[in-house]
């Protein structure tokens, strides 16, 4: 029972990153899947879903891991790609222009 209660908060956090995945789609879907910019949302949307199916594994692996690094280390790669796709969000319709899509 003692293992269950360890660790909540990075836990916690890495279920909070999946959530911010699905708002940060729904975001794109809402704001950028217009005219201007419908390939591109496309493929960030695809690359968005990517993201978040790798969340729902690092998910998995950290709600049924003991060690603290473990826990940790998903944490810690979690909070990087969560990075890149905020980034990615926010620089779409420069990159967008940047590449002539």
């Amino acid at each position: 029972m003692r293992n269950s209660q360890r660790f909540t908060f990075p836990k916690t956090v890495l279920f909070g990153i999946t959530t911010l995945y699905v708002v940060l789609m729904l975001a794109t879907y809402f704001l950028y899947y217009k005219e201007p910019t419908v390939i591109c949302a496309q493929r960030m949307l695809t690359a968005q879903t990517i993201a978040l199916l790798f969340q729902v594994v690092l998910n998995y692996i950290n709600y049924h891991a003991k060690n603290k690094i473990v826990i940790l280390g998903t944490l810690f790669v979690s909070a990087m790609i969560i990075f890149g796709a905020i980034t990615a969000f926010f620089n779409l319709t420069i990159m967008c222009e940047f590449y002539g899509f």
